[in-house]
This record gives C-alpha cells, sequence and structure tokens, in this order.
C-alpha cells in the first residue's frame, strides 16, 4: 500500500516534494504546501522548495525572492545554487544564472544524477560572456 507523504498531517518531506517537482507531478499541491510550511520552519531549505516550486509554476519573479532568502546565509549546497541559476535563466538573466550555476558545479559536479547535467547543458546554453 502507497503511502502519499504530501497527505501527512505536519511538516512533509521535503525531498519527496523535490521529487515531485523535477518531475512536474503534484506542482500546486507541492507549492501549497511548501507556502504553509515556511510560515512555522522559515528556514533555507523551506526557501529552496518554494522557490522550486515556483520556478515550476512559472512564478519566476517570485522563485527569486525566494531563491534568494534560500541563499542568503551562503549555505555551500549546490543544489540551492542549480535552482537559484535555472530560475535566473527563467528571468533572462545569463550573467547571475551563469555565476549561480558554476558555483553548482564547483560545489560538487555530481550534485545530482539528471540536475547535474542538465546543470551543465545550461550553461553551454547561456550567450556568452
Amino acid at each position: 500500500m502507497g503511502l502519499s507523504v504530501t497527505a501527512q498531517p505536519g511538516a512533509f518531506h521535503r525531498a519527496w516534494s523535490l521529487f515531485l517537482l523535477e518531475h512536474n507531478r503534484r506542482v500546486p499541491e507541492v507549492l501549497a504546501k511548501a507556502r504553509e510550511e515556511l510560515n512555522a520552519r522559515k528556514d533555507v531549505y523551506g526557501y529552496d522548495l518554494l522557490a522550486w516550486a515556483l520556478f515550476k509554476s512559472g512564478l519566476y519573479a517570485d522563485a527569486r525572492r525566494a531563491a534568494l532568502q534560500a541563499l542568503r546565509l551562503g549555505t555551500e549546497d549546490a543544489s540551492l545554487y542549480y535552482h537559484a541559476g535555472m530560475i535566473e535563466r527563467a528571468l533572462g538573466n545569463s550573467a547571475a544564472s551563469r555565476d549561480y550555476l558554476e558555483r553548482a558545479l564547483a560545489i560538487n559536479a555530481d550534485f545530482h544524477p539528471l540536475q547535474s547535467r542538465i546543470a551543465r547543458e545550461a550553461l553551454e546554453s547561456l550567450p556568452g560572456e
């Protein structure tokens, strides 16, 4: 019998929510849960999840604001910088996108089985400096 983590009361499992977002599944539900949880638990990973859910919802300016909150403490996590880089790319900010994506790959070139490759491809697609 399957158990839906997002249906459980209280805090929800962020890794599962990121997995859903990576596969463009249940995006509105994850976005609502991320907003709800952030009211009680304002940490960098909560802001990152919100940023990624907003990005997947096409709300890029809002995603950028949340991503900046996720990065505010300088946490050395490649995923945080990858998400920020992809958000900046969607906004057309090539220089910022390049900086964030390069930082993500410098922290850990293989930070994720899929997203590491996407980060490299996104870097290659950005206009030259």
